[in-house]
């Protein structure tokens, strides 16, 4: 039996691990989240660089489960949204299934402005290196 916490927070973790690889960036996480209700990670409170800078934007969530099928992914998204508008931020949906690499959701007006629409959420999703290439602009 996997204890689904346990699991959750290695996800956090191994998330946290694969950001720092590729952009040098060092997410820590945030210890209040189960009891408030919050997201995962935040960028380590010293670091001052365009890149901890850019993801300070964001409110993180991170899902590591053994799959990943639309109908989940939406529901991590709207969880995801939820927690970014109760903390006053973007939503930044980082998930991964089993035996896959990491996958990077956003709101597509995060990329393009003007993009948002009031009916539907349009959303990218983007492969972590993708990601990182597109914070490194």
């Amino acid at each position: 039996m996997t204890n689904s916490r346990a699991k959750g927070s290695r996800g956090e973790l191994d998330f946290a691990r694969a950001v720092h690889d590729v952009l040098g960036v060092r997410l820590v996480r945030q210890l209040d989240q189960c009891r408030a209700g919050g997201f995962d990670l935040a960028p380590e409170p010293a670091d001052d660089s365009a890149g901890a800078t850019l993801l300070r934007r964001y409110a993180v969530e991170v899902k590591r489960h053994r799959t990943a099928t639309p109908g989940e992914v939406a529901a991590w998204w709207v969880q995801t949204c939820r927690q970014a508008d109760d903390a006053g931020l973007a939503p930044l949906l980082a998930y991964r299934p089993d035996r896959a690499p990491w996958r990077v959701v956003l709101a597509l007006d995060a990329l393009v402005p003007g993009t948002a629409a009031d009916t539907l959420p349009h959303t990218v999703t983007l492969s972590l290196d993708g990601f990182a290439a597109i914070a490194r602009t």
